[in-house]
């Protein structure tokens, strides 16, 4: 891995690596990481799909990682979330420019909403996208997260999003409550335990990051979509045991709002799997199915 640094739109240094272990690329695969965490996470994953003629590379979004290692979850200046896109899109062209491949991206998680908003920016650039622990956000769900997110900007604005990780992370957490912190991102307990000693991976994101995520997610609900092309080849991964998804019904309305656009998506839910199935006791099913996605979508 080597890690390497650009500068974004408004010139602040986002740093990012790549996995290019590769004799004979065949594409490269933007890799968009979930919330509280971080690149590095994705090692096994990357070095098998460069096993298999895939460059992996993927940033560390603003707030995370060693983008802002002095800052974990803090929202920073400006908005935030669409910040982040706009970085990805600059991502995409760098990697595009460096070597002259097509780029796959696969987000997850926070990731996989990143990527849904980068989507209706333009879809011209990628030969393909996956989107892993994603699900539709209700349009209403949404704007009462921005509401009261937006509620404490003016005092709490830095301060630990406590009432927001409550309903989410551990609100997910609590059907797994005999098995650990964090047991529902994945049945692999190792995992879970790599995970909650990860310096880089233990903070609690803000009340601003909430704030513009949520924005985000509204911005996404309302887009008209009209960028993203019909042609675009699209895969939705989950566990059915994931929360974020709702256990599976809102990854199906997600592939359902993909179809009612015209598009050809194609989704799996993994029997029994949780959040992370990239790092679920099943991940050689998960890695072999998505590879044979972008194998496919390099022969569109």
């Amino acid at each position: 891995m080597e890690r390497k640094t650009f500068a974004a739109a408004d010139g602040k240094q986002i740093s990012y690596a790549v996995f290019d272990d590769v004799e004979q690329p065949k594409a490269v695969l933007q890799i968009v990481h979930g919330m509280v965490e971080h690149i590095g996470r994705y090692a096994d994953f990357a070095a098998f799909m460069n096993a298999h003629g895939y460059i992996v590379a993927g940033d560390d979004h603003r707030a995370h990682g060693l983008t802002d290692k002095d800052a974990h979850g803090l929202a920073g200046e400006g908005d935030l979330f669409e910040n982040t896109v706009s970085d990805l899109l600059m991502l995409t062209d760098i990697l595009k420019e460096t070597y002259s491949l097509p780029v796959i991206v696969l987000g997850h998680s926070y990731g996989s909403f990143l990527t849904q908003r980068y989507l209706t920016k333009n879809t011209d650039k990628i030969a393909g996208c996956i989107l892993s622990g994603s699900a539709l956000m209700p349009k209403g769900t949404a704007k009462f997260g921005r509401s009261v997110a937006k509620g404490k900007l003016k005092k709490h604005k830095d301060e630990p999003g406590k009432l927001f990780a409550k309903l989410t992370f551990e609100s997910y957490d609590k059907k797994f409550k005999d098995e650990g912190i964090n047991a529902w991102m994945t049945r692999d307990k190792k995992i879970v335990g790599q995970y909650n000693v990860d310096e880089l991976c233990d903070f609690v994101c803000s009340n601003g990051f909430y704030y513009y995520m949520f924005n985000g997610l509204c911005a996404i609900a309302e887009d008209d979509n009209k960028n993203i092309r019909k042609d675009l080849p699209l895969l939705l991964i989950a566990g059915d045991r994931d929360g974020v998804g709702s256990n599976g019904k809102l990854v199906k309305k997600l592939y359902e709002k993909f179809k009612g656009l015209g598009l050809n998506p194609e989704m799996k839910l993994y029997a029994g799997a949780r959040h992370e199935v990239l790092n679920e006791t099943n991940r050689e099913e998960v890695y072999n199915d998505v590879l044979s996605f972008t194998d496919s979508c390099l022969k569109a």
